[in-house]
C-alpha cells in the first residue's frame, strides 16, 4: 500500500499531456459556435419544428460530471504517472517506494541504560532495535547523535546504512566524561543538525529510556522549550521508550548499584510524560516490544508518512508505473457515458473510434521511451540480483554518463577493478555537472584504492572534496588512501620506527627535511647493532621456554634479562602509538565538531 509520503514522490513522464483535460471545454466552446450558426436558420419560435437535439449542450448533471472526469483520468493516463523504487539484496522485483527524508536518530547512552530489565540492557537492546529497523528503511537519510550528560554528533546524516552500522557500534557511554541525561540538548543538536540541509521532510527518532528525572527542574523546563521548537520547525519527535514501568536498578562497573541518599536508584519510565512531549511536536510514543509492532507504530504508521522531497529523475533506476489504473478508470467511465442503456446508437461507435485515435497518440510519443527505459531497468535488476555480469555485459550497450557509471559498477563487483577505473574514467569525462563529477570521482578512487594505486585515489578523493569539501566518506576514504600510501613509501625505503616531530637531538635541525628520518625510543646504534637483533631472538626463545615450564636464558644472565625486559618494553610502548582506537577517535570528533555546543543547562543528576 502506498502511503501519503510516498506519493509526494509521484513524477509524471510527460507533464505536457496533462492539457488533455482541457479536450471537454474546446469540444463545448465549438459546440456553441455551431449551435449559434445553426441558430440564425429560422426564427425562435421555428426552432423545435425545424432542429432535433440540443447539439450535448443540455444533458444531466450527473453525466456531465461523468464526461469531465473521464476525461481527467484519461489526461492523468497520458501525462504517465510513476514512483521510484528501489531494491533490497536478494529481491528479484522492486518492491519498495523511494522516500527521501532527513531522520536523526538520538541514542540516550547514559549509565541507567546499563540497567537490565530488558534484557540484554536497555543499551544493547536499543542498538537491537536499530539494527531491525535497518532492513526496513526505505531510502531516508539517516544520522545519528548520542547524548549522556552532553550531547554530540556520532555520523552526519548519510545514506550509507552501513556505516550507520558501524558508528552505531562506538555510541558507548564511553564516549562522555560526564555522566547524565541531556535529553533536550541533544533534540536541540539534531534540530540544528537536521535545519542545516536544504529544505524536505525532516524528523527525529529519540530512542531512549525515558526516566522520569528527565522532567525535573530545569532539564524539564529546557526538554519542553526544544519539544516547542521542533514543533515550530515543523519537525516531528518520535520517540522509542527503552524501559520498563517496574523499572531497575542502575549497575556500576564496580559490581554496586547507583544510590541516592543511601538508597538504590531505581530507574522507570515515564510513558505519559514523553507521549505528550512526542504528541506535542505531531510525533508518536512507543514502548519497546517483542516484534515489530514498535516499529509499525513508529516507523511504517509515523515517519513513513511525512511527505519526502523528490528525487531528480535521473537519480532514479526504476519506476512503478501508474498509469493502467488511470486509463482503466477511464475506460469505464467512457463506456458508462456513451453507452448508458442501448446499443443500437450510432453515436458510440464514432466515439469508440476517437477514444482509441487519442489513446495511440498519447501512446505513440512515449513508445519508444518505454523500450529505453525496459533496457535500462532490465541492466539496474540484473545489478540489484548480483548478476554483476550480465549487467556490465547490458550497461555496455547503453550509452551516456549513467551507464557508465552502472558498467563501472559492475566491474568494481567483480573485482574487474583496473575495468572499472577505465569505465568511471568515461563516466568523469561524460559528466555534465558538479554532482555528476563528484560521483564519478569517488567511484574512481575507490578503484584505485582497490587496484593498489594509492596515489592515484589520494588524488581522486581530493577531487571530490574539492567539489563537496564536507563530504564524510571522501574524507575518511582520503584519510585510509593516505595511510596506505604512507605505509607503502615506507616500505619502499625501507624505514622503520615512526615519524613525528622531534628535536634536534632526534634529527630534527631547523631547515632539514625529516620526512624520511625514521624515529624509534632507542638510540639508533643500538636499534641497528647486532646486539639487538640477537637480544631479540634471545627472547623468543626465552618466552618459548617459560611457557614450556624450562629455564630461560634470561634466568641464567640477568643482564640479558634486563635488556630483553627493556626491549620488550620499547616494542609494547610502539605497538600503543599505531594501535587503532576508533573510541577515542570519535571522543576527539565529537568535541571538535561541537560538543560544547550542546552541553545543557543547569544540574542534572548523574544517571
Amino acid at each position: 500500500m502506498i502511503s501519503m509520503g510516498e506519493l509526494s514522490q509521484l513524477e509524471w513522464r510527460n507533464a505536457w499531456w496533462g492539457w488533455l483535460m482541457l479536450q471537454p471545454l474546446a469540444m463545448l466552446v465549438l459546440l456553441k459556435l455551431k449551435r449559434a450558426k445553426v441558430l440564425h436558420y429560422a426564427d425562435n419560435h421555428l426552432h423545435p419544428w425545424v432542429m432535433r437535439g440540443n447539439f450535448g449542450l443540455k444533458q444531466g448533471v450527473g453525466r456531465s460530471l461523468i464526461f469531465l472526469f473521464a476525461w481527467f483520468l484519461l489526461a492523468c493516463a497520458a501525462a504517465g504517472p510513476r514512483l521510484p523504487i528501489i531494491n533490497t539484496s536478494g529481491q528479484k522485483t522492486p518492491s519498495y517506494h523511494q522516500h527521501t527524508i532527513d531522520m536523526m536518530v538520538v541514542l540516550d547512552v547514559s549509565p541507567s541504560m546499563q540497567a537490565n530489565d530488558i534484557s540484554p540492557n536497555r543499551l544493547q537492546r536499543a542498538k537491537l532495535e536499530l539494527q531491525d529497523l535497518i532492513p526496513q528503511l526505505h531510502g531516508e537519510r539517516i544520522g545519528l547523535i548520542a547524548f549522556s550528560g552532553s550531547a554530540g554528533l556520532v555520523m552526519p546524516l548519510t545514506g550509507d546504512y552501513s556505516a550507520f552500522q558501524y558508528y552505531l557500534h562506538l555510541a558507548e557511554p564511553g564516549l562522555f566524561e560526564v555522566p547524565g541525561s541531556a535529553i533536550a540538548a541533544s533534540l536541540e543538536l539534531a534540530r540544528k543538525k537536521l535545519l542545516q540541509e536544504k529544505a524536505g521532510g525532516r524528523a527525529i527518532l529519540l530512542i531512549t529510556d525515558a526516566e522520569a528525572s528527565a522532567f525535573s527542574g530545569a532539564q524539564g523546563v529546557a526538554l519542553l522549550e526544544s519539544a516547542k521548537q521542533l514543533k515550530k520547525n515543523r519537525i516531528p519527535l518520535y520517540i522509542l521508550g527503552v524501559g520498563t514501568k517496574s523499572g531497575a536498578s542502575i549497575p556500576l562497573a564496580d559490581g554496586g548499584v547507583v544510590e541516592q541518599d543511601g538508597v538504590p536508584v531505581i530507574s522507570r519510565l515515564d510513558q505519559p510524560g514523553f507521549t505528550s512531549i512526542a504528541e506535542l511536536t505531531n510525533g508518536k510514543f512507543a514502548q519497546v516490544e517483542d516484534g515489530d509492532a514498535d516499529w509499525q507504530k513508529i516507523y511504517e504508521k509515523g515517519i513513513l508518512t511525512i511527505p519526502g522531497s523528490k528525487l531528480p529523475a535521473e537519480n532514479v533506476h526504476a519506476w512503478q508505473e501508474l498509469y493502467p489504473w488511470f486509463l482503466i478508470l477511464s475506460l469505464v467511465l467512457f463506456t458508462w457515458y456513451f453507452f448508458p442503456f442501448r446499443l443500437n446508437r450510432p453515436k458510440p461507435v464514432a466515439a469508440a473510434v476517437m477514444l482509441v485515435l487519442v489513446l495511440s497518440v498519447s501512446n505513440y510519443g512515449t513508445s519508444k521511451a518505454y523500450a529505453a527505459e525496459s533496457d535500462w531497468q532490465e541492466a539496474y535488476s540484473a545489478y540489484r540480483q548480483k548478476n554483476y555480469t550480465l549487467a556490465q555485459t547490458l550497461y555496455t550497450q547503453l550509452h551516456g554518463f549513467e551507464a557508465r557509471m552502472g558498467e563501472g559498477a559492475a566491474a568494481y563487483r567483480r573485482k574487474d577493478y583496473h575495468y572499472a577505473v577505465k569505465q568511471f574514467s568515461s563516466a568523469l569525462l561524460q559528466a555534465k555537472d558538479i554532482k555528476q563529477r563528484e560521483k564519478a570521482l569517488f567511484n574512481l578512487g575507490n578503484s584505485y584504492f582497490q587496484a593498489g594505486n594509492y596515489r592515484a585515489s589520494s588524488d581522486a578523493y581530493l577531487g571530490v572534496l574539492s567539489y563537496a569539501l564536507g563530504n564524510p566518506s571522501a574524507r575518511a576514504n582520503l584519510a585510509l588512501s593516505a595511510g596506505m600510501l604512507a605505509k607503502q613509501v615506507k616500505l619502499d625505503k625501507y624505514s622503520e620506527g615512526i615519524l613525528g616531530r622531534r628535536g634536534s637531538q632526534t634529527g630534527g635541525d631547523v631547515g632539514r627535511d625529516i620526512g624520511d628520518v625514521p624515529v624509534s625510543m632507542e638510540p639508533a646504534a643500538v636499534e641497528k647493532s647486532p646486539i639487538v637483533r640477537s637480544d631479540n631472538e634471545q627472547l623468543a626463545s626465552s618466552e618459548a621456554k617459560l611457557r614450556q615450564g624450562g629455564k630461560s636464558d634470561n634466568q641464567r644472565s640477568p643482564s640479558n634479562a634486563v635488556e630483553a625486559d627493556r626491549l620488550y618494553r620499547s616494542a609494547l610502548k610502539k605497538l600503543e602509538l599505531v594501535a587503532d582506537k576508533p573510541m577515542d577517535l570519535q571522543k576527539e570528533l565529537m568535541k571538535l565538531e561541537g560538543m560544547k555546543d550542546a552541553a545543557p543547562p543547569g544540574e542534572m543528576l548523574p544517571w
